[in-house]
């Protein structure tokens, strides 16, 4: 395994190597220059060759990619996304992953368990109607109904400098992950849902019925934990999706993670603040995939990875 790692890692890096390379010609089609942003239409030639020169915009394209990799990976400005804004983004990427799994694999269970009951309909129906929410819309109606009408819950999603705590912060913290797990655990549970049914026609599962396992032993330990792989593969192809979403619900929210100050970035055109988050963000949803596949052998030991 820790080969089959290494190579996805190497993959990793060279995906992330494109992605930066589409960041920064993105930058170059950008019209106008930031010679003239910064100095102004009226610049002398002289004065917009000398900024040419300090920026090291008369450079090479690969030579102004280097440095443009280099400030973004180790400036002052990247090291303050690294350990201000991105771990807030990870902290609500992670939480809401995690449970949105955790709702998912108990729905399918559910569903498949107790086909066509009553609690299979109100499941589906739920769980289809938070699917068919978009994140903006349901984060708003619940920051207006519980944190505005009913009052139960802070309707900012991060808690100020006034409000310390875990305790705080938990609770800070609900909406903004029930928003974004209630609207993707529609789609993993029905997919999780689809690949244990399918699992429960496969040839194992016969031999276990027929050696006189109980259907509940049979769903719990076979069925249910190789339909996992699918819905691990879901997880790791959901994350840009998810990532979006993310970024939607931290602006409604007022947390200031990496998606509020990427979109704060490009509202007041600082385009190197927000080509640097936005390359931390592709590195988060790269790594995730990775990570996705290193779960295979948790959910099945027996996958031997070559």
């Amino acid at each position: 395994m820790g080969r089959y790692l290494l190579v996805r890692l190497g993959e990793a890096v060279v995906t992330l190597l494109v992605i930066a390379m589409a960041i920064f010609g993105l930058l170059h089609l950008i019209p106008g220059s930031p010679v003239y942003a910064i100095l102004g239409h009226d610049a002398t030639p002289k004065a917009v060759a000398q900024l040419n020169a300090l920026l090291g915009l008369n450079l090479p394209i690969w030579d102004q990619f280097g440095r443009w990799l280099q400030a973004t990976l180790f400036s002052a400005q990247g090291g303050q996304v690294l350990t201000r804004l991105l771990p807030v983004t990870l902290e609500l990427l992670g939480f809401s992953s995690v449970i949105a799994f955790g709702l998912a694999c108990v729905v399918a269970l559910v569903q498949v368990l107790h086909p066509r009951s009553l609690a299979d309909r109100v499941l589906t129906a739920l769980t289809y109607g938070f699917y068919g929410f978009p994140a903006f819309w349901l984060g708003l109606v619940l920051i207006w109904l519980v944190g505005l009408e009913l009052l139960w819950l802070p309707p900012n999603g991060w808690p100020g400098a006034l409000q310390p705590g875990l305790g705080s912060w938990v609770v800070h913290l609900i909406m903004p992950v029930a928003t974004l797990a209630l609207t993707t655990v529609g789609g993993w549970s029905r997919y999780l849902r689809a690949s244990i049914e399918e699992a429960l026609q496969a040839d194992y599962v016969r031999t276990a019925r027929a050696k006189g396992a109980s259907e509940r032993r049979i769903l719990v330990r076979h069925a249910f934990r190789n339909s996992l792989l699918p819905l691990i593969t879901l997880t790791g192809i959901s994350l840009p999706t998810l990532m979006n979403s993310v970024i939607v619900v931290e602006v409604i929210f007022y947390i200031p993670g990496a998606g509020a100050g990427f979109l704060q970035a490009l509202d007041g055109l600082v385009f190197s603040t927000a080509t640097t988050i936005a390359f931390f963000l592709a590195v988060v949803t790269v790594l995730g995939n990775v990570v996705a596949d290193a779960c295979y052998s948790l959910a099945d030991p027996r996958i031997q990875y070559n």
